[in-house]
């Protein structure tokens, strides 16, 4: 199977993420996994820096409902099917063991999964909840980000990276804003890609 992406600037995933240094224990995030690739591009990354553990979580709801894809767009049905779940969710349990997929919206997991995940180390049960590197490339209204943002920056480990889909589609001075406000600054810009790295 070929692992796809409906995006374009998976590269500066791996160039950022690359020049992290992690801790043993890693934790790593995509809102929005449809077909695969922003997921398997961050696990390919943090794989080749060799963590002592690290976990991979994936958010998507897929069923093809409708809902509010862009700011002003109103709802529509994206075509995220069950057949493309069944696909994907599949291949990369397969093939990555740090792989974790929850069938959820983003606003449900961030109701039920603030307290952190529960990870073995050492046969010891842990609870972990802080992030080396999120992707969001699910819903891109302005809205939909600024709820992301609130989950995860309090969430985040120092030098985390949180990358932002479509920014161009989006209310950026909040986004900036809000983003600064919490020392994050911008480490790359590209043409679909934001990047920010915190600072503190």
């Amino acid at each position: 199977m070929i692992i796809k992406g409906d995006s374009t600037e998976y590269e500066l995933i791996t160039k950022h993420i690359c020049k992290l240094k992690l801790e043993p224990v890693v934790l790593t995030c995509e809102i929005g996994l449809r077909e695969g690739l922003g997921s398997k591009i961050i696990m390919d990354a943090i794989r080749e820096l060799n963590p002592k553990f690290h976990k991979h979580i994936a958010v998507d709801p897929y069923n093809n409902f409708s809902y509010e894809h862009y700011d002003n767009e109103g709802s529509v049905v994206a075509g995220y099917t069950e057949e493309m779940k069944q696909k994907t969710v599949s291949y990369l349990y397969q093939n990555y063991p740090e792989f974790d997929f929850y069938h959820m919206t983003d606003e449900y997991y961030f109701k039920t999964m603030g307290e952190g995940h529960q990870i073995v180390l050492n046969q010891e049960l842990l609870l972990f909840g802080l992030y080396q590197a999120v992707h969001l490339d699910g819903p891109h209204t302005t809205k939909a980000i600024i709820e992301e943002l609130s989950f995860f920056i309090p969430r985040m480990t120092y030098k985390g990276l949180i990358i932002i889909d479509d920014f161009k589609d989006l209310q950026m001075g909040i986004v900036d804003m809000l983003l600064k406000t919490y020392n994050f600054n911008v480490a790359e810009e590209g043409d679909n890609k934001i990047i920010y790295q915190k600072e503190i």
